[in-house]
């Protein structure tokens, strides 16, 4: 899994998160083989797979909002077959950490709620928790859960949860790997607000093919 630089950004910007508002649906729809309900949207996904072996296929995401794409559930269809589920979601977990300039610009946004003098602490201190992180490289088996089996709408899979943590502020995430009819898909939540993740986990678990 690759952890995107947004994705980690989202540990500095949790408060702001769960401040944003979003707009109405019309209505739950069905796109892709997910119900999604009001509040979301279905959008195709276009980010590679830097293994080469998923493609993307769609991601589902709050509504527009200041922060709404740090928010996602992603679906990729594997390519080819995969002997060890287990192995295979473990082998997802590589980190991706933003770089000094992608920080500056979220904290330095016009729009961002950093802004205010009051957070000048966290300010000072986001910049140097991202660089102790850049020699990383890897999650630890320690922020995850072993793979367990669950079940969705369209059958039995294998599934991780993961939270990154930085002091109080988290990234969770959940990878899910399932076949069905012949093909494995692999679906990946990710939020920092558990609100959002019981949402999320509820839209996977409409998953039909």
């Amino acid at each position: 899994m690759r952890i995107t630089r947004a994705a980690l950004l989202v540990v500095g910007v949790l408060v702001a998160l769960q401040a944003a508002g979003l707009l109405a649906a019309p209505g739950p729809a069905r796109a892709a083989g997910f119900e999604i309900p009001d509040g979301f949207v279905s959008v195709p996904e276009t980010s590679p797979s830097a293994s080469r072996d998923w493609e993307p296929v769609l991601a589902v995401r709050p509504e527009d909002g200041p922060f709404a794409e740090l928010t996602s559930l992603s679906l990729r269809r594997v390519k080819g077959t995969v002997d060890d589920p287990d192995a295979w979601l473990k082998n997802r977990l590589t980190v991706d950490v933003p770089s000094d300039a992608e920080v500056g610009a979220v904290l330095d946004s016009p729009d961002s709620p950093f802004a205010d003098p009051a957070f000048e602490v966290l300010r000072q201190a986001l910049p140097q928790l991202f660089a102790g992180l850049r020699g990383l490289g890897r999650i630890g088996a320690e922020l995850c859960d072993d793979p367990q089996a669950a079940y969705n709408a369209a059958g039995p899979l294998r599934e991780m949860y993961c939270t990154f943590q930085i002091g109080p502020l988290r990234q969770y995430m959940l990878l899910r790997l399932q076949n069905v009819g012949g093909d494995w898909y692999y679906t990946e939540i990710k939020t920092a607000n558990d609100r959002r993740l019981r949402e999320l986990v509820g839209i996977a678990n409409t998953f039909t093919r």
